[in-house]
């Protein structure tokens, strides 16, 4: 513990504080099928985005097997 006196607050931190204290209060109860909805939809969308990602990823190698053959690109200087 502190010996010392909190210092007063602002009126900027007052009124911060007034908000924060209604944002508390105003925060509607959850529905309690609410976690397991949003549980749902996350594991649906990481299903979708894995095999897109595999097939946005195929689609960008072979367009530049293609650019490369066409001579599109220039060459790698290591070469």
């Amino acid at each position: 513990m502190s010996d010392e006196t909190p210092e007063e607050r602002t009126p900027a931190e007052a009124r911060l504080a007034q908000l924060l204290e209604v944002l508390a209060v105003a925060v509607p109860p959850v529905d309690p099928e609410f976690t397991g909805r949003v549980a749902r939809r996350a594991r649906l969308q990481h299903a979708i985005v894995v095999p897109v990602r595999a097939v946005g990823d195929f689609v960008a190698a072979l367009g530049l097997g293609v650019r490369a053959i066409v001579g599109m690109t220039p060459p790698d200087p290591r070469r």
